[in-house]
């Protein structure tokens, strides 16, 4: 468990500090690491997350409402 969190931990450094420096040198490849190693950082932290914390995040995402994705009322027939 303790190398789990360890590599948690510098993955989580690595992302934090890739964009950092992407920030202050404007290179590529900085931007590219901090991007794939959030998403793995990601993928691993739902991986080891309780089950609560997936319901919680199910929940939330359910109650967002994005007004892009709203219904919009479409008048089928003129009237005359």
């Amino acid at each position: 468990m303790m190398m789990i969190s360890l590599f948690m931990m510098l993955l989580f450094l690595t992302t934090i500090i890739s964009a950092f420096i992407y920030q202050r040198t404007n290179q590529d490849i900085h931007l590219v690491l901090a991007i794939f190693t959030a998403i793995i950082f990601f993928v691993c932290a739902l991986a080891m997350a309780h089950w609560s914390i997936h319901m919680f995040a199910l929940l939330t995402l359910l109650c967002i409402r994005i007004p892009f994705f709203n219904a919009k009322t479409v008048n089928i027939y003129e009237e005359i």
